[in-house]
């Protein structure tokens, strides 16, 4: 019978986790005994070598059906010799019977380990011990049913679309389930997740089907990066995997910043994406989209900064082009350029000074496509509205004080038709219906003056005619794209 959803099997062995049946001696023998013909502990024995002495350690034996001993990943290798004279009093120690058991020799990074294999009857297992292991391999097998499934439906989808929606949906499935499983576990820390106790409790049941369900995450990302859902939680597993990438990065970038002579308040801008990725635990949420933007900030800055030769304007620099959006990092910037307005003559000279920073902000490179924040606008579309409205509050103030504006109450209390567009899509939309010969008049600054007396947005009442110019003549890519989104809306609604 075809599962209903994809958690199915993870919903039943959870049922039989948290209320568990009562338990009989036979009980998931039959079932174990298909997963392996054979069933031995294995009893791991590591040899040190101190101080000219040989030591060895011995640990606790493991199922050969143990989910840890998949993870064996060593290099089979010939008897060791010199460690050979050791086996009769580790075999004592351990009280095994030479005659039933097997010895295997691996080596791995130059360190020599032997595996004690001694046969064992799977129902001398204890009753929790053969529950876990059920869980182990019931889950294994589910996985492998699962990621065969997915592979195959996702081959029938003739769409993009189809693809994502089904690729998303699986994923808040997954990370909702795994969510509520760590909350169930409640680990002491990132690493507990993935240890399991000598007595194969209910806790430990809950860890293996945690396991397998971030395995299934990981699947997903790694065959279907291009269709993820980057707002969803990614798995702890991945960051290990990727966070060892940066590591040698972040430490050489966290020395560099410690001893550069870059303000405090600067130095904790920088900081914060690095501590997202220094401190994060299995307990917090860090998405794709996070992780992605911070594990990039991290190599960029590493890439480009000599923290020797560094200034605060080479670092700002290189914030702006990564698009660090923060509302702090905003504030930072538009300070500095308070301070540097603070220090001109008058207002005219205020406002070349401000046409001049919005030049040189408009000619630098930003990453639009990835952001810090992504619920806030790009850093450079912040700072060029902000410069806009400065430059727009000092003209009127130049007016203001030379008697140039009159019938203010007037001005005030005129209708002006609100739009959901911004100045920027305002001004290139008008700009269209010119081009397009809908509107013929042929002054362009009358078609300016109209917009700033007729139209107000949600962000600003009063548009000036400054604003709009530079708008008009200044269009950006995404202002375009928005425009196009709404012409086709138009088009759309003159369907019958």
């Amino acid at each position: 019978m075809k599962p209903k959803y994809i958690l199915e099997t993870y919903d039943r062995i959870l049922k039989e986790i948290k209320n568990p049946k009562i338990v009989f001696d036979n009980d998931f023998v039959a079932f174990l005994e298909n997963c392996s013909d054979e069933s031995f502990l294995i009893y791991k024995v590591n040899f040190l070598k101190q101080n000219g002495e040989t030591k060895y350690i011995t640990k606790k034996p493991i199922h050969n059906l143990h989910p840890k001993v998949a993870e064996i990943d060593c290099i089979e290798c010939n008897s060791v010799l010199e460690f050979e004279k050791y086996i009769p009093e580790i075999v004592d120690k351990l009280e095994l019977n030479q005659h039933n058991i097997l010895l295997r020799w691996y080596s791995k990074n130059d360190s020599i380990s032997l595996y004690i294999l001694q046969d064992f009857d799977i129902t001398k297992l204890s009753n929790e011990h053969r529950f876990f292991l059920y869980c182990y391999h019931s889950l294994k097998n589910e996985n492998d049913k699962i990621k065969k499934i997915n592979k195959e439906t996702i081959f029938n989808f003739k769409s993009k679309e189809r693809v994502e929606q089904y690729i998303h949906k699986k994923q808040y499935a997954l990370e909702n389930l795994a969510n509520r499983l760590i909350k169930d576990i409640n680990p002491i820390n990132s690493s507990d997740i993935y240890r399991f106790s000598a007595n194969y409790d209910k806790i430990d049941c809950l860890k293996i089907t945690y396991i397998y369900l971030e395995k299934l995450l990981r699947f997903i990302e790694k065959e279907f990066k291009n269709y993820l859902n980057v707002n969803i939680q990614i798995p702890y597993r991945s960051i290990l995997v990727k966070e060892f990438e940066i590591t040698h990065k972040l430490k050489e970038l966290k020395s560099g910043l410690l001893g550069s002579n870059i303000s405090d308040q600067l130095l904790k801008l920088v900081y914060e994406p690095l501590l997202k990725i220094a401190t994060i635990n299995i307990q917090e949420k860090l998405t794709y989209y996070d992780f992605n933007y911070c594990s990039d900030f991290i190599s960029v800055l590493h890439h480009q900064i000599d923290f020797e030769n560094s200034t605060e304007e080479t670092i700002s620099e290189c914030l702006f082009e990564l698009n660090f959006n923060s509302l702090q990092f905003f504030k930072y910037l538009t300070y500095n350029i308070l301070q540097e307005l603070e220090v001109q003559e008058n207002n005219i000279q205020k406002i070349d000074v401000l046409y001049r920073l919005m030049k040189n902000y408009n000619q630098k490179q930003s990453r639009n496509f990835l952001k810090y924040k992504a619920n806030l606008p790009p850093l450079k579309e912040q700072i060029i509205n902000w410069i806009e409205e400065e430059i727009e509050y000092l003209t009127k103030k130049i007016k203001l004080e030379a008697n140039q504006l009159t019938n203010i109450s007037n001005n005030e209390e005129k209708i002006k038709f609100l739009t959901g567009l911004s100045v920027a899509q305002l001004s290139y939309f008008f700009g269209l219906l010119m081009e397009a010969g809908i509107i013929k008049h042929k002054n362009q600054t009358d078609v300016f003056r109209f917009i700033s007396e007729n139209f107000k947005t949600s962000m600003t009442d009063k548009i000036s005619v400054d604003s709009i110019k530079v708008k008009y003549y200044n269009v950006e890519s995404n202002t375009k794209t928005s425009v196009r989104e709404k012409i086709l809306e138009l088009i759309g609604l003159t369907k019958f």
